[in-house]
C-alpha cells in the first residue's frame, strides 16, 4: 500500500518523498491553454492559480528528479467533460507530458477523451478520476475494458463496497482510495457546478444561503420549525466539515476536515494500492501534516496491530475527539 500525495513544485518534492508519499500526482495548465479558453475553463479539476505545473520544461524536470527515486508522477487530465473543440488540444497536451516530460499515468474522467487516448496509444498508463463515478464492480470492470489500469474510487463508497469491488477484480485492477482533505456534498461525478476561485463551491455557499418555511396549508407549527432548523443547523456544520473548516489544524498540527484514515485497516487487509492525499493547491506545510498523519497510521497497519488498536490510536493522532465521535467528518463512516 502506498500513498499518493499531490505536488505543485519542485521544491516539494524531498520533503514529501523523504516523509512517505511513494507516488505523487500534479496538474498542468500551460499559458496557451487559458490565452485560448481563459483561467474560467479549467484543463483539470482544480483552478489553474496555484495548484498547477505551467510549463512543460517544469513538469520533465519534477518527473525527471521523482524518477531519480523511484517515485511515478502521475498527471491530472480530470475535467468532467471537454468540449469538441477542446479534445484536440488536451490530446496534444497528453502526448507532450508523455513523450516529453515522461509523466507515468494521466488520470482521465470524460469517456472522450478515454476513447481518444485509447486510439492514440500512448506509452502510458491510465487511471480513471473519481469524478468518473464508478461506485461499483460492473463500472470499475467497464473502464478496465477500456484499458484503464487504475481506478480512483469515489469518496461516496463504503469500505464493505470496496471490498467487494476488490474482491470481484482479484487483483487485475489497481484501486486508489481518498484519505485527507477534501469533500464534496454531492457525488462529485455527477455535479455540473462550478469551483472557480472567484465563484466559490456551489455546495459551499449554500451554507450561507437565507432561507424560510413554508407548510401547505396554513403556518408550519413551532416543532416542525424546530426540526427543520436542526436539520438545516446540522447540513451547514457537516458541508463546513467536509470543506475543511476554514483549512484550520487540531491541537496536533494535523489538517481538520474529511478524512479516511480509520478505514487504513481495512484497506490494507482489503488490498487497496493506493491512499491519496489531496490538495494540489494547498501550501507546503498542509502537505506534509497529511502525509505524516496518514504515513503514521499507514505504519500501524503494516506492523499488524490489532484494527481497534490503530483507529484508537489514529484518532488520538489527528486530535479531534468531538468529530471522530460524531464522525463528521468521515469518508468511510462503516468503519468498526
Amino acid at each position: 500500500m502506498k500513498i499518493t500525495a499531490p505536488i505543485t513544485s519542485r521544491d516539494e518534492l524531498e520533503m514529501l518523498v523523504a516523509n512517505g508519499a511513494g507516488e505523487l500526482y500534479c496538474g498542468f495548465v500551460p499559458r496557451e491553454w487559458l490565452v485560448k479558453f481563459t483561467g474560467a475553463v479549467w484543463l483539470n479539476r482544480r483552478s489553474p492559480k496555484g495548484a498547477n505545473l505551467e510549463t512543460l520544461s517544469d513538469l520533465a524536470g519534477l518527473v525527471k528528479e521523482a524518477h531519480s527515486v523511484h517515485v511515478p508522477v502521475f498527471l491530472t487530465f480530470n475535467s468532467p467533460h471537454y468540449a469538441r473543440e477542446q479534445l484536440p488540444h488536451v490530446l496534444d497536451l497528453a502526448k507532450g507530458v508523455v513523450e516529453e516530460a515522461g509523466v507515468d499515468a494521466l488520470i482521465v474522467s470524460d469517456m472522450g477523451l478515454l476513447l481518444a487516448l485509447k486510439n492514440l496509444d500512448l506509452k502510458v498508463a491510465i487511471h480513471i478520476s473519481s469524478v468518473a463515478s464508478a461506485l461499483n464492480s460492473e463500472g470499475v470492470s467497464f473502464y478496465k475494458d477500456l484499458g484503464a489500469t487504475r481506478l480512483i474510487l469515489p469518496r461516496a463508497v463504503t469500505i464493505r463496497e470496496v471490498e467487494e469491488i476488490a474482491a470481484d477484480l482479484k487483483g487485475t485492477l489497481e484501486l486508489e482510495a481518498f484519505m485527507m482533505n477534501d469533500g464534496c456534498a454531492f457525488e462529485e461525478g455527477h455535479c455540473q457546478t462550478t469551483h472557480h476561485h472567484a465563484v466559490g463551491a456551489f455546495c459551499t455557499s449554500m451554507r450561507d444561503w437565507d432561507y424560510a418555511f413554508y407548510a401547505e396549508e396554513g403556518e408550519i407549527n413551532s416543532e416542525e420549525a424546530q426540526i427543520l432548523e436542526e436539520n438545516i443547523k446540522d447540513y451547514r456544520n457537516w458541508v463546513w466539515t467536509i470543506n475543511g473548516m476554514g483549512i484550520t489544524f487540531s491541537q496536533n498540527g494535523f489538517p481538520l476536515g474529511p478524512c479516511g484514515i480509520c478505514a487504513i485497516p481495512d484497506f490494507y487487509r482489503i488490498g487497496v494500492d493506493s491512499l491519496k492525499i489531496v490538495g494540489r493547491e494547498a501550501s507546503p506545510f498542509k502537505k506534509l501534516a497529511s502525509l505524516k498523519l496518514v504515513k503514521s497510521v499507514v505504519d500501524k497497519a503494516k506492523a499488524n496491530l490489532p484494527k481497534d488498536q490503530v483507529i484508537e490510536k489514529a484518532q488520538k493522532l489527528k486530535g479531534t475527539p468531538e468529530l471522530c465521535a460524531g464522525r463528521w467528518a468521515c469518508y468511510y463512516r462503516d468503519f468498526k
